[in-house]
């Protein structure tokens, strides 16, 4: 077998900038259309709307930032993603339904029909347009983890925007904030929880082959919808026992994708530290290197005495963990040969690696006391081994 050179390797991983720079301008752009109702509302009454949806977005954040942990994604694509909720996906869904509600002259065709098909349409376009676009925007997305944090961050955008809308339509205080009491017990997480659906959805289909590659996603979409649709026709078909029908199943559903989330956070800890072994048993990294990426609050206090070279410790902890997990996908792949872009993400991440161990090894010198991990035999998948 022929192995691709290290000599011309790069020492940083490329950066997708042009997409999650373009998601910010025109999902900024759109936010701030939206915002434009807080000009034609009281102060007090906007202050207050945007304070008690911004607790409710501060602790969503905060979770999908626990998620994040193990594979952090760009910061770029984070907030592209909820400005792409905020701005794109929530304007062009408040277009459409709009227009539906006028040219159908009902309400509630664009409440039960248009609005749970645009909108989780407009929000699960995001990933599609990260997936389709360019290679570097695929390698961002390489974990289950990673496909609930962007649907996540994608629904909070919509959700902050929408209630705030909502918040300020009554003219009194008092009905503003009864309408914000009741989003606050009906609906505060109702976007995050669709996207995210749909976000597993494709990332099922990522990991597919054949039909269920589009399949997987179709069918998470339709469940997001239906779902969207049970919601806001449950009052009208069946009175309080219909929304306490629908509340009752979001909770479940709600519930339920929590511990998806931290489920997926837990195994995408364990494939890390079962890939190490095989990254040490190739020379890409070492055992004592091993030992302490194994571990969060290591890699943590290894960044924090690195100094000026937090730059470049960051990376390497990012491209060795990617490395791990994207091997993970690999040996979870049915019989098949495997794409050849996640073989080229390989090489790729294991160059990396190699070239940046020893600048690595220079700023571990002054440390120590971690436990190493020893190495053990796995597949190079068509890498090249140190040595």
């Amino acid at each position: 077998m022929s192995y691709p050179t290290y000599q011309q390797a790069a020492r940083h991983k490329k950066q997708a900038v042009v997409l999650p720079l373009l998601f910010l301008v025109v999902g900024g752009a759109g936010t701030l259309l939206g915002l434009l109702v807080f000009l034609d509302r009281p102060v007090t009454q906007s202050v207050v709307a945007v304070l008690a949806f911004t607790a409710v977005l501060a602790l969503g954040v905060a979770f999908v930032r626990w998620l994040d942990k193990w594979e952090p994604e760009p910061p770029l694509f984070i907030i592209g993603a909820f400005v792409w909720g905020a701005g794109v996906s929530a304007l062009v869904s408040g277009i459409v339904n709009t227009v539906v509600a006028y040219s159908l002259q009902s309400e509630n065709a664009a409440v039960m029909v248009s609005a749970p098909l645009i909108e989780e349409s407009t929000k699960g376009l995001f990933l599609v347009i990260v997936l389709l676009s360019t290679r570097r925007g695929r390698a961002e997305f390489n974990s289950l983890t990673d496909a609930i944090v962007y649907g996540a961050m994608v629904g909070l955008g919509f959700s902050w925007i929408e209630h705030i809308t909502y918040a300020l339509r009554p003219d009194t205080m008092y009905d503003s904030v009864e309408v914000i009491l009741l989003r606050l017990l009906l609906v505060a997480y109702l976007h995050p929880m669709l996207t995210i659906i749909v976000s597993i959805g494709i990332w099922a289909g990522v990991n597919a082959r054949g039909l269920m590659r589009v399949g997987w996603p179709f069918l998470a979409w339709c469940l997001a919808v239906a779902l969207h649709f049970m919601h806001n026709s449950s009052t009208d078909l069946l009175g309080m026992r219909g929304l306490l029908i629908a509340a009752g199943i979001e909770l479940l559903v709600f519930v339920g994708l929590l511990i998806v989330g931290m489920v997926a956070r837990q195994r995408e800890r364990a494939t890390v530290v079962r890939q190490l072994p095989a990254l040490v048993h190739f020379g890409w990294i070492t055992p004592l290197e091993a030992g302490w990426l194994a571990d969060l609050g290591a890699r943590r206090r290894m960044v924090a005495a690195a100094g000026r070279e937090k730059r470049l410790l960051k990376d390497f902890i990012q491209n060795v963990t990617e490395l791990a997990l994207l091997r993970g996908r690999l040996e979870a792949l049915p019989d098949g040969p495997p794409p050849r872009a996640w073989l080229g993400m390989h090489r790729e991440l294991a160059e990396l690696v190699f070239h940046q161990r020893p600048e690595v090894q220079r700023i571990l010198s002054g440390g120590g006391g971690w436990t190493p991990m020893q190495g053990r035999p796995g597949e190079l998948w068509g890498a090249r081994p140190s040595s």
